[in-house]
């Protein structure tokens, strides 16, 4: 082999070498940067008291602003605290809330609505499992416990929520209800 052979394969070597490590190097700076991301968002969330919030990133989202947690976290303190001026306050004006066999249009039907539900039912407590965010829709898993009124038994639903915000303000909920879960 010529010395020119020699140096050429060297330099082959060192090329491939060096994409190796910056393969490499890319790949330890992505899982960093997205560990990172899920690190700072959990502390985001460090001050809650019940459950964990486990947020799902994916190469092209951004963390969750802490502002959607916090609004999430309000609506779970507004329904235990049966608070529904808490509850409507983060809603627009022309909002749709949707559950099981009832759909709400504006502030004052979905109101109305949780006034209501608020008179069958009593020591609510809501465990936030899961926020997933991107762009203006998100998603959320809580388990929601619940007293009745009427024959005091204690209940508990999974929920899963589907929603959207527009300007600030919850635009669209809808809530998938589990109620056959142990």
């Amino acid at each position: 082999m010529s010395k020119r052979q020699q140096k050429f394969d060297t330099a082959q070597l060192s090329i491939g070498r060096v994409i190796i490590a910056a393969i490499a190097l890319a790949i330890l700076s992505y899982s960093n940067l997205t560990d990172s991301a899920v690190a700072a968002n959990l502390h985001s969330c460090s001050n809650l008291s019940k459950g964990s919030i486990i947020t799902m990133i994916s190469p092209d989202t951004k963390p969750i602003k802490p502002t959607i947690t916090e609004l999430i976290q309000r609506q779970a303190q507004a329904w235990e605290t049966a608070d529904s001026d808490k509850i409507i306050a983060d809603f627009a004006e022309d909002s749709v809330f949707i559950v099981p066999v009832s759909k709400f249009i504006g502030k004052s039907q979905i109101k109305a609505a949780a006034d209501d539900y608020f008179a069958k039912v009593t020591d609510i407590q809501i465990t936030i499992k899961t926020i997933i965010f991107q762009h203006n829709k998100g998603a959320v898993e809580w388990i929601w416990y619940q007293k009745s009124k009427e024959t005091d038994e204690r209940s508990k639903t999974d929920d899963a929520i589907i929603f959207e915000i527009e300007q600030g303000k919850i635009k669209y909920w809808r809530e998938y209800m589990d109620n056959q879960s142990k």
